[in-house]
């Protein structure tokens, strides 16, 4: 306090500056005292623990010796006397306090590794360790302590979602809700390139000049539950209604993902679902062997682009007297329509002068009419159902390439995959998310994840 009080009186008469003077000496002292409060409870608590303790072999160990640990906590560091117990059986050691304080295996508070892991999920490492350090006044972690905190915690989101998912195929009923039967479920299902070293990349066929690819892809699913429709005639969003999942794998594994979630969401018993996305043929692969009876719609607006591209390779080649400009909103108006056969009909009956312009209008026409009972746009309006996949998107930019995409960045899958992990949990708003996230810290997690690979036939 004395300090504190010094600080003050140094502060008067700087006009612009007591106030920040003034709450920075308060910072400073609050930061003493708390520090100080912190190193005699937590010491107070490591002396209560007994001097022997179970063993995870299953034998009592016996107390052998008193050792110190330091512990960064947000108030600074704190120096923790705690009995060191060993093993004669198996030959391992442990301190009992450590799983009390829960920083068994750690070197940092519960506390100070969920401040780092919410600004490291956010930021490059190094930024987010000075973010932190600026909040608490002074310097915690080190950019390199903020990696390993972060990508800990996004092991540990993988590997909670993966126990959870364990337990729920064990008990399916346990997801069970009750549905308003005006809601609609949908799952929109997206993919995303993320920036790698070129050892992740090797043998990839990409969109480099050269055929390589410098990315690999972030598959992504958003789970969201239409409530109606709101004053506007548009469907509404459900608030609390989103989660995601997303994940470096190949389609079939990432099926296995999405099938769990819905299951998590008892989205299998809505009253309505849908599956919103582009004409990715994989995505469709999912939809049909998870949800066959689901409705199925194409992003419109990737249609609609779809149809601009048709309408430019057609337009020069027209007959006389038709309005090249009038084509392309004819094709168009068809599109919204959901008149796909009518569609087809007009770029099939413009006549082409060689083999080669030939297969690519066959081609681009296929894409319509292989997803022409995913483009009844008109009903699918009618029936009030969101036609458009900009929500997972959305979710593309916003969980992968604002945090992996900045300038310069260059990743491994392994060192991705729990940042996206960690992103795609905490992202999730729906029912469940506040416990769920909290979750991740209850608890040790294994230090590397059960499933960090990805097949590259996808």
């Amino acid at each position: 306090m004395a300090g504190f009080v010094e600080a003050a009186r140094a502060a008067a008469g700087r006009d612009g500056e007591v106030l920040d003077l003034v709450e920075s000496a308060a910072r400073a002292a609050a930061a003493r005292i708390g520090n100080a409060m912190v190193q005699g409870a937590v010491n107070l608590v490591a002396a209560s623990q007994p001097a022997r303790a179970a063993c995870g072999c299953g034998k009592l160990a016996g107390a052998h010796s008193a050792r110190e640990k330091t512990i960064m906590t947000m108030t600074g560091p704190v120096v923790v006397g705690r009995r060191y117990a060993y093993c004669r059986f198996c030959g391992s050691g442990s301190a009992p306090a450590d799983r009390v304080l829960g920083v068994d295996g750690e070197t940092c508070s519960t506390a100070l590794r969920k401040a780092v892991a919410a600004a490291g999920r956010e930021v490059p490492f190094a930024r987010a360790a000075t973010l932190v350090g600026e909040v608490a006044g002074m310097e915690l972690v080190s950019a390199k302590t903020c990696d390993r905190i972060v990508k800990r915690a996004g092991r540990a989101a993988r590997a909670m979602v993966e126990d959870e998912t364990a337990q729920l195929w064990a008990d399916p009923a346990a997801a069970r809700r009750v549905w308003d039967n005006a809601a609609t479920a949908y799952v929109m299902i997206d993919g995303t390139g993320a920036p790698m070293v070129p050892r992740e990349t090797a043998g990839r066929a990409g969109k480099q000049p050269d055929g390589s690819s410098k990315t690999v892809e972030t598959k992504i699913a958003r789970f969201m539950v239409q409530s109606g429709v709101g004053s506007d005639g548009r469907p509404a969003l459900q608030a609390g209604s989103t989660s995601y999942v997303a994940a470096f794998e190949s389609s079939s594994d990432f099926a296995g993902r999405v099938a769990a979630e819905a299951l998590r969401r008892d989205f299998s018993h809505a009253p309505r679902l849908a599956v919103v996305a582009d004409g990715a043929r994989w995505i469709w692969k999912i939809a049909d062997l998870l949800w066959p009876g689901a409705v199925q719609i194409v992003d419109f607006y990737h249609a609609a682009e779809h149809v601009h591209d048709l309408a430019e390779l057609l337009k020069p080649y027209l007959g006389a007297g038709q309005d090249p400009a009038g084509f392309g909103c004819r094709l168009r108006d068809l599109l919204a329509a959901g008149r796909i056969q009518a569609l087809a009909d007009q770029a099939r009956a413009v006549k082409l002068p060689n083999p080669e312009l030939e297969a690519k209008a066959a081609t681009a026409v296929g894409y319509f009419t292989h997803n022409a009972h995913r483009m009844r746009y008109a009903r699918f309006r009618k029936d009030n159902l969101w036609i458009g996949s900009g929500a997972v998107e959305g979710a593309c930019k916003n969980l992968v390439e604002a945090r992996a995409a900045q300038s310069g960045m260059r990743w491994t899958i392994k060192g991705l995959d729990p940042v996206i992990a960690l992103r795609a949990l905490h992202r999730s708003d729906d029912s469940r998310h506040d416990e769920r996230y909290d979750h991740i810290w209850d608890r040790p997690y294994p230090q590397t994840a059960r499933s960090q690979t990805v097949n590259q036939q996808t």
